[in-house]
């Protein structure tokens, strides 16, 4: 009978875990067994896991993975661009970027005294937009600006954004966040400069959160 009450309290916790994760949005498989998160107090539709102890003060420069992007099966649109995909990711990383240094270099690769972040966009739904003629974007012209897409030929109708901390020198996960777009702003609909704001908003956090560690 205790055996019997131990394993059911077991299903219990992992029915638990699986319905927060599932909440959470993170089936697209980019973090790697996802530890139980909790609501951001500062984020609506957010959610997040730090490790226990995690000192950020211990960091002062940060390395990035490519920022990888889930098309998610049931969207509606799927054939965007590569050159649409290089734009996101890179404002994405520029975005970030301009927050953090010069104080907090972006360097190269991990090591000692390096939080390495890796950023996906999952669970990613697009419509195609009604254009007409002089909407189209001729072959090889260069697009440079999150604008570009947001007024041009697919409009975003969901992402989920993810990021995981991880320690530069051991490899150790030190955080995770979830953020459901569609539950942080409350629309059906968006542009892709949702995207970049919150990856605004995130970053001067970030930021906010590395100068307070680093004055204790």
């Amino acid at each position: 009978m205790r055996h019997l009450t131990t394993i059911l309290l077991a299903a219990a916790v992992f029915a638990t875990t699986t319905s927060t994760i599932r909440a959470a949005g993170m089936g697209s498989g980019f973090i790697a067994d996802p530890p139980a998160l909790s609501a951001d107090g500062d984020r609506a539709g957010a959610m997040l896991w730090r490790k226990p102890g995690f000192d950020l003060g211990k960091y002062d420069k940060v390395a990035f993975d490519q920022i990888e992007i889930f098309l998610d099966p049931a969207s509606p649109y799927k054939g965007v661009s590569p050159e649409d995909l290089k734009v996101i990711t890179d404002t994405l990383h520029r975005t970030i970027a301009e927050q953090l240094e010069p104080d907090y270099p972006i360097v190269g690769k991990a090591g000692a005294g390096v939080l390495y972040v890796r950023i996906a966009l999952t669970n990613v739904l697009v419509k195609k937009k009604k254009r007409g003629l002089l909407s189209f974007t001729p072959m090889g012209l260069a697009l440079t600006a999150i604008q570009d897409i947001a007024g041009g030929r697919t409009s975003l109708k969901n992402a989920v954004f993810e990021a995981e901390l991880v320690d530069g020198a051991s490899g150790e996960r030190l955080g995770v966040l979830v953020d459901e777009l569609a539950k942080s702003g409350g629309k059906k609909e968006y542009s892709w400069d949702a995207v970049i704001s919150a990856a605004d908003f995130y970053a001067k956090r970030f930021r906010a959160r590395l100068d307070e560690a680093h004055k204790r």
